[in-house]
């Protein structure tokens, strides 16, 4: 488990510093073909919605009925807030498809999440979340392993995440 963590962590960080590094190119892109990416541009980004996706779940500071530069700026946020989500689920990820939880423990005081979780072929997997409170409201979300839940419903994907949300009830 912990072997291909460690082995899939280099491509990962690459993943995340392109989708970084283009999210102003693609977030044009989309403003002259919609949306959605095509083919695998859209691994640059969430592979469960479009490049809109923070209106439509309602991610707070997500506008609809943007245009023209506020539309872009939007778009290219959402890359940054979810860099390389489709590489991690496509290229890195755990098949979903009859996977099943073997071992979970959850804890609320700190909020602590430590999952097993095996596919329907025995490989075995974990995830581990912590929110670790800073201030105002303010946590730090530490997200490793791949994610226990499958996003786009075909695969659990690989997850490196530190960064700051703003409360505990956000896990997205």
């Amino acid at each position: 488990m912990i072997f291909r963590y460690l082995a899939y962590l280099p491509a990962n960080l690459i993943f995340v510093a392109l989708s970084y590094l283009l999210s102003p190119a693609l977030a044009g892109l989309s403003m002259l073909s919609g949306p959605r990416l095509a083919g695998v541009l859209q691994w640059f980004s969430t592979l469960d919605t479009d490049l809109d996706g923070g209106v439509a779940q309602g991610v707070k500071g997500y506008q609809a009925d943007l245009t023209g530069w506020h539309l872009w700026w939007q778009r290219t946020c959402w890359i940054c807030r979810n860099p390389a989500h489709g590489w991690q689920s496509e290229l890195l990820g755990m098949p979903a498809a009859g996977s099943i939880i073997i071992r979970q423990m959850v804890t609320e005081t700190p909020k602590n999440q430590w999952y097993v979780i095996e596919t329907a072929r025995g490989v075995r997997f974990f995830c581990w979340k912590r929110d670790r409170p800073l201030f105002g409201g303010f946590y730090l979300k530490l997200w490793f392993g791949w994610v226990n839940k499958s996003y786009d419903g075909r695969n659990h994907h690989y997850a490196f995440q530190i960064g700051p949300k703003r409360s505990r009830g956000d896990n997205t």
